[in-house]
C-alpha cells in the first residue's frame, strides 16, 4: 500500500462555526505523537474507535480517539459527538481539543491491477485523564477509592449530567452513561465522555426506538 496523498475535508456541521478553539489537526502531526498509532500508546478501545496516547513537544499529554471501523453508523456516531463536544464547556465534561477529518489517497491491488482508493480518517484529539476509566476503580469485590473521593466523583457526574440536561435550551441526553464512559483527571475529578450515541431532546419525553450502547 502506498499513501499518495492527504486531502482535507470540509469541516460538517458545528465544524464550521468553532473558533480557534478546538481546530483542526493534520493527521501526519496526530501520527507523530502517537508514534504511528502504536500498541504501546493504545490507552483503550470501545465499539468502533482505539484511543491513543499522544505526547506533544512540550511533554503534555493528550487523548487521541481515532475511528477504525467506518460504517455510515460509525461515521455518524463520530460527527455526532463532535458536534456535541463543540458545544459543551463544563469541568465535568471531557474537553475536545481539536478534530482530524481527512481522507488519504492510496494506490493499491485491485483484481490483478493497482488503482486509486480513498481512505477517510476520523478522529477526536479530547484530554488526557491520567486516572484512566472510573469502571477499573469499582469493578472488583470492593473499590479502592475512599469515601470522600467516591463521594467527590458522584457529586462530578451529577453536576455533569444536570449541566447536559438543564444546561442548554435544549437538553442533551446521553443513552449510554456508564463508569467506562467516566473519565478521572489527576485529582480523580470525573469527565463524562462518549457522546457517539447522545442526542439532542426538544421534547418532554423521549422513547427510543431501537436499542443501542451498553446492555
Amino acid at each position: 500500500m502506498v499513501y499518495i496523498n492527504t486531502i482535507p475535508h470540509e469541516p460538517k456541521k458545528l465544524f464550521m462555526q468553532m473558533g480557534s478553539n478546538p481546530y483542526h489537526l493534520q493527521l501526519q502531526h496526530l501520527k507523530d505523537i502517537t508514534d504511528n498509532f502504536s500498541d504501546a500508546r493504545r490507552l483503550g478501545s470501545g465499539g468502533f474507535g482505539v484511543v491513543y496516547k499522544g505526547v506533544l513537544r512540550n511533554g503534555n499529554m493528550v487523548a487521541v480517539k481515532k475511528l477504525v471501523l467506518s460504517t455510515l453508523k460509525s461515521q455518524k456516531q463520530f460527527e455526532n459527538e463532535g458536534d456535541l463536544l463543540m458545544t459543551l464547556n463544563h469541568p465535568n465534561i471531557v474537553r475536545l481539543l481539536g478534530y482530524c477529518y481527512e481522507t488519504e489517497l492510496i494506490y493499491r491491488p485491485y483484481e490483478d491491477k493497482f488503482v486509486f482508493a480513498q481512505d477517510t480518517k476520523h478522529l477526536l484529539c479530547l484530554e488526557y485523564m491520567p486516572n484512566g476509566s472510573l469502571d477499573n476503580y469499582i469493578s472488583g469485590m470492593s473499590s479502592v477509592l475512599d469515601w470522600h473521593t467516591c463521594c467527590k466523583i458522584i457529586e462530578g457526574i451529577s453536576f455533569g449530567l444536570m449541566y447536559l440536561h438543564e444546561g442548554s435550551n435544549v437538553p442533551i441526553i446521553h443513552l449510554d452513561l456508564k463508569p467506562a464512559n467516566i473519565l478521572l483527571d489527576e485529582n480523580f475529578v470525573p469527565k463524562i465522555t462518549d457522546f457517539g450515541l447522545s442526542r439532542l431532546c426538544d421534547e418532554k419525553t423521549m422513547q427510543t426506538k431501537v436499542a443501542s450502547g451498553t446492555l
